[in-house]
This record gives C-alpha cells, sequence and structure tokens, in this order.
C-alpha cells in the first residue's frame, strides 16, 4: 500500500493553476486546432452568421464550467485547501464528495461545460480539426469518467451508490450509465 501525500495549497494558487490548465485545454488547444485547416462559414477574417450560432454553448459551457469549479472550491475550502494529494492508486479521485449545486443535476457538470465549450468552438471556428478534437475529448471522458467512479464508488462507499442512483452522469435520467 502506497503513502498518500497531501499538501495544503492556497486558493490564490489554486485559483491561477484551475483558470490556466481551463484556459489551456478549453481555449488554447482548440484555437491551436483551429489554425490547422480552413475555417469553414468564415468570410475573410470574420466569423459568418452561422458561425456565431457556436457561441451560445462556448458561452453556456463556459458559464457550466465556471459554477461547477465554484462548486468544487466550496467543497475544498471545507478540507481547508489541503486538495493536492499524491495517491497513485486513485490519481482521479478526489478526496471529498461534491453532490450540491450544479452536482445535483448531473454527476460531472464540469465536463458537460468542456463538451459544450468545445461544440461551441468546433462550430464558431468553422473547424474540422476542432470537432475532431471535441470527439476525441468525448471518447476520453467516457473512459476517465468510469475510472473515477471507481474509485468514487471504493472511497464513499453507500453515499456513492445513493448519488449514482440519484444523479445521471453527464444529462438526463438518473441512474447507472
Amino acid at each position: 500500500m502506497t503513502a498518500v501525500r497531501r499538501f495544503r495549497v492556497p486558493p490564490a494558487l489554486a485559483a491561477i493553476a484551475v483558470t490556466a490548465i481551463y484556459g489551456t485545454v478549453n481555449v488554447g488547444v482548440p484555437i491551436a486546432l483551429s489554425t490547422l485547416g480552413p475555417k469553414r462559414g468564415w468570410e475573410d477574417t470574420r466569423p459568418g452568421v452561422a458561425n456565431l450560432v457556436g457561441l451560445a454553448p462556448l458561452v453556456g459551457g463556459l458559464v457550466v464550467v465556471v459554477l461547477a469549479v465554484s462548486d468544487h472550491a466550496k467543497a475544498v475550502r471545507r478540507l481547508d485547501w489541503r486538495i493536492m494529494k499524491v495517491d497513485p492508486e486513485h490519481l482521479l479521485t478526489p478526496d471529498y464528495l461534491v453532490t450540491d449545486g450544479l452536482y445535483r443535476l448531473s454527476r460531472n457538470p464540469l465536463y458537460v461545460g468542456d463538451i459544450a465549450m468545445w461544440t461551441g468552438w468546433a462550430i464558431l471556428l468553422g473547424s474540422l480539426h476542432v470537432a475532431a478534437g471535441l470527439v476525441a475529448l468525448v471518447v476520453g471522458l467516457q473512459v476517465g469518467v468510469r475510472m473515477e467512479e471507481r474509485g468514487l464508488a471504493r472511497q464513499f462507499g453507500a453515499e456513492w451508490d445513493a448519488y449514482e442512483r440519484a444523479t445521471p452522469r453527464f444529462l438526463g435520467r438518473p441512474g447507472r450509465r
């Protein structure tokens, strides 16, 4: 059995790290991918009217991500910001279970927000490369979520089981998916 080490992370440092990670994944990568091919629907350097439809899921996804991150911040505040842990057996499993806020509606609102943002970027930028990145993201999240859920089930037992039965994995009806 490997020893688990926890580190206290100052809230400002946690905010900077989360912003950098989400900014890179949900803004930097899609924009970079869009440079690999033509931007469909664009007129010179401007998006066409149809591309502007992408602003709705992009902004909506950003709002969901910000609200879900704030739900996590409330949970880790209760842990006195001991959120950084090194545990090789449970890398994807947090020490806390968030079940309020957006987590009442989805077990994974952060990922729902990520998918919405990438969908918005693919439409706004008119990029098949970003659309391919979206597909890769969705497949990766399906795998990662299942790994994370196994860890949460081991760590939280009956509390996780009740939450899993009552709340959909992403969107839709509650229960195992």
